[in-house]
């Protein structure tokens, strides 16, 4: 019937009749051919390729290749051909392989997205479509179905181009079998990347030692540390006073700085002070010397409270113009048994930065600078409970040695690295204590110390 009414169209129509045809055949072919889908190639989207460095002839380089296929299709092989320019890469002119590149080496690194599980592996032998090259990587799987999407595919041990300051592209291209087969193309498009110059910063870190001397205000383990008149120290820039008075001693009493002012202990109401700030990382020590009295004929006892000038007998003797020093070995002061020591009280970590990379606290620890035994307050990180005109020996005790000899009295040279041996602007708060015997001569006592700090850069 159908092929009736062609023909009498055909009669009526005269040239009409090819177009009316076709029309017919378009309508009615699709319901008597079975159906066929061919895979087409088809440019992949959102194509990039990440490198983890740009410098010129670095090795070991891993290129992770990002991308959107358009086309659910098998692959089983891909070819990667890097070239100096796009349209080399793309096949439509002369590649030049970048000059030192070798991606020709390697095994995947990572993906993500794939359907398929078979990971590719590199083929040194390639064939049809691929011929390994420094600039040509060959890779295969047995082949799976992929669905079209986003997926990325990383390659490890790629050696960089070696020119500085240069661009390459990469084509890449998708085969439905596993031997990289021309009429199996799938998918494919061109990525492209840079090497470029070194950029070098340059700087430099000096020796860093700052170190101070004064008096203080301070009468604590924490809180601000201050200077002889009250003022903050964040560091050793605002360091002031040379001196302080433990008042007029007592045999009835043992004085320990800080002896208020304007009371019957005639005191100033200063501790001692030494502040550290260094970036040695083999650490630092802080020592101390008694200077020497060798003003007049005082040929015993030169380094420790005397009166300057005076002769001082050999031994502990209660009736010259020296007060014994406690020696080496720290201990508790007693009232009327003549003695002059010293001690550090705390670690105040207060002025340092919580910004310089360690927390710092007396209380917990954390300081860097350690005292040393005999120098240890109360031989806790607790701070004396010393008050008042006259205070207590609450603390574990003093020391002093007054024969000149350097004594160290804190270091933080202990510390297991070097993170726990720098010291940042840490203040060891330092007492003196003494007490005269009732035989001991009236007289204005004073003793002079050099402090030295050692850094190891």
């Amino acid at each position: 019937m159908s092929r009736g009414i062609i023909k009498q169209v055909s009669k009526r129509l005269g040239s009409l009749t090819l177009t009316i045809l076709i029309v017919v055949l378009d309508v009615f072919l699709p319901l008597l051919v079975p159906k066929i889908v061919l895979a087409a190639s088809s440019q992949l989207t959102s194509r990039s390729v990440t490198i983890s460095s740009g410098i010129p002839g670095q090795t070991s380089v891993t290129y992770t290749y990002g991308f959107t296929t358009i086309n659910t299709q098998n692959i089983g092989s891909i070819q990667f051909k890097a070239c100096t320019t796009a349209l080399g890469a793309a096949g439509s002119a002369t590649c030049t392989a970048p000059t030192g590149m070798n991606i020709n080496q390697g095994s995947e690194a990572s993906r993500s997205g794939w359907t398929g599980s078979n990971t590719f592996t590199r083929d040194a032998v390639g064939g049809n479509d691929c011929t390994p090259a420094n600039n040509v990587l060959c890779v295969k799987r047995t082949a799976q179905s992929e669905t079209l999407g986003a997926r990325t595919l990383g390659w490890n041990t790629q050696t960089n181009p070696t020119t500085a300051n240069s661009s390459f592209f990469i084509m890449i291209k998708m085969y439905s079998d596993n031997a990289w087969t021309a009429g199996n193309l799938g998918d494919f498009g061109v990525v492209a990347s840079a090497v470029v110059q070194t950029l070098t910063v340059n700087a430099t870190v000096d020796e860093v030692l700052q170190f101070c001397v004064g008096s203080t205000q301070t009468d604590t383990g924490s809180g601000t540390v201050t200077n002889s008149t009250g003022g903050t120290m964040n560091d050793c820039s605002n360091v002031s006073g040379t001196s302080l008075n433990i008042g007029t001693l007592d045999s009835t009493n043992v004085n320990v700085s800080p002896v208020a002012s304007g009371t019957s202990g005639g005191g100033d109401g200063l501790n001692g002070l030494v502040m550290l700030r260094t970036n040695a990382q083999g650490g630092a020590t802080i020592s101390y010397d008694a200077i020497q009295d060798v003003s007049g004929a005082a040929d015993n006892h030169k380094g420790t409270l005397k009166v300057q000038g005076k002769s001082c007998n050999a031994g502990n003797v209660n009736t010259d113009e020296c007060i014994d020093a406690k020696g080496a070995t720290q201990g508790t002061l007693a009232a009327a048994t003549e003695n002059f020591g010293m001690t550090v009280a705390a670690v105040n970590c207060s002025a340092g930065s919580a910004g310089e990379g360690y927390a710092c606290t007396f209380a917990g620890g954390t300081y860097h600078l350690t005292r040393n035994t005999n120098y240890d307050g109360t031989g806790a990180n607790t701070y004396p409970t010393d008050s008042g005109q006259v205070a207590g020996t609450t603390n574990a005790g003093y020391a002093w040695v007054e024969d000149g000899t350097v004594t160290q009295i804190a270091s933080s040279t202990g510390g297991a690295n070097p993170q726990s041996r720098v010291v940042d602007d840490e203040a060891l708060i330092l007492k003196f204590a003494a007490t005269p015997s009732i035989v001991t001569p009236a007289g204005t006592y004073l003793v002079k110390a050099d402090f030295i700090a050692v850094s190891t850069y």
